[in-house]
């Protein structure tokens, strides 16, 4: 895969040339990087990984078509708290995040988020709603998340259906997310605002 970026590039096309944008770099050269992940993640569980892996490359012509508010875009020296129960359901989207320069911690649970912040500064807080946390199921977690930051960090929810997102507990986040392409459009518009 990085070779065929590497040749395609600056393809020439009848009319003149075409360059890939850092984002569409960015999707393109983090697959691999997500599926190399997903095949340490699922090494024994071959069916598990190649499902992982289809769900991958589903995501990439969604990526590939996001749009960053200037164009281009360098996260280097910002970094993310991600927060999600089921990490690998994110991989990909993180890998793009950090082609683009920023940095990603991963909490599993409200409490381990709650205490990287104590011991570190992020620029960025992305969370899902509900999750597994102390061997139950918290279908609120996120909005609590949120709740408990109270404004100090951006947060963005990333969630399976806007449709079923509180409007009323998730007036507090920077944004709300239901796909790829708007949770990095999201993060890039928060990090490059935060600068």
């Amino acid at each position: 895969m990085p070779e065929i970026v590497k040749r395609l590039k600056k393809a020439e096309i009848p009319g003149g040339k075409f360059e890939f944008s850092d984002m569409q770099k960015a999707a393109v050269n983090a697959l691999p990087d997500a599926i190399e992940e997903g095949a340490q993640a699922y090494r024994d569980k071959p069916d598990q990984l190649a499902g992982f892996v289809r769900d991958q490359l589903n995501k990439l012509p969604e990526l590939q078509e996001t749009r960053l508010p200037t164009g281009q875009s360098n996260l280097t020296g910002r970094s993310i708290l991600w927060v999600d129960d089921q990490p690998m359901n994110n991989v990909y989207e993180s890998s793009v995040l950090k082609r683009l320069g920023a940095s990603i911690v991963s909490a599993r649970s409200t409490d381990e988020a709650l205490a990287f912040l104590r011991q570190d500064r992020f620029d960025l807080v992305i969370s899902d709603v509900g999750r597994e946390e102390n061997d139950r199921r918290n279908p609120t977690a996120g909005y609590e998340l949120l709740e408990k930051l109270d404004g100090r960090y951006p947060l963005i929810v990333y969630t399976s259906s806007l449709a079923r997102l509180n409007q009323e507990r998730a007036r507090l986040a920077f944004g709300a997310a239901d796909t790829p392409r708007r949770v990095i459009e999201l993060a890039v518009q928060a990090l490059e605002s935060n600068m």
